[in-house]
């Protein structure tokens, strides 16, 4: 992978569900902070398919979501997709319920394959409502400070990942 080449940050997320809302928070966030000319960044929302047309060129992808961890709300872990990262019992009932990571497994039979990171925390509550709770509000604060630090190094911290959050 060349060190110049294109990164896509994707925040992920339904800002009318509290916390569901937190990847989209982080992005708007990092749309007002200065970051390199070759990294982008996206408001996926709750895209699903539509997240495929993201990745035309894109040599990095680091996603920005809320996922059932085992950590508490607020707490930020950078992932490597794999076997570890699984949502246990979901159902896929129609095609707007795909999420990231079976995207992640189509991108790869579309031979999309980036070097994919998720920034990730666990959400304190899911509900109808357009403010983060306070952990996740403080989180996103840290979630630009991590990937601030990501791009200031062209992401080769993403190596030694587990010491940025």
């Amino acid at each position: 992978m060349s060190d110049n080449g294109t990164t896509l940050i994707l925040g992920l997320g339904n800002t009318l569900l509290t916390d569901e809302g937190f990847g989209v928070h982080v992005a708007r966030r990092l749309k007002e902070t200065e970051i390199p000319d070759n990294v982008r960044v996206e408001e996926g929302g709750v895209g699903g398919f539509d997240l495929l047309g993201h990745l035309d060129g894109v040599e990095r992808l680091l996603v920005i979501d809320v996922m059932m961890v085992d950590a508490p709300p607020g707490r930020l872990l950078l992932l490597e997709p794999g076997p570890a990262l699984s949502e246990p019992g979901k159902r896929i009932l129609s095609f707007h319920q795909v999420g990231v990571l079976e995207l992640v497994k189509l991108w790869g039979l579309l031979s999309y394959e980036p070097e994919i990171r998720f920034l990730v925390t666990r959400p304190e509550k899911i509900e109808w409502g357009m403010e983060l709770t306070p952990p996740l509000q403080n989180a996103v604060e840290r979630a630009v400070e991590v990937v601030e630090k990501l791009c200031m190094d062209n992401f080769k911290q993403l190596e030694r990942s587990q010491n940025l959050c």
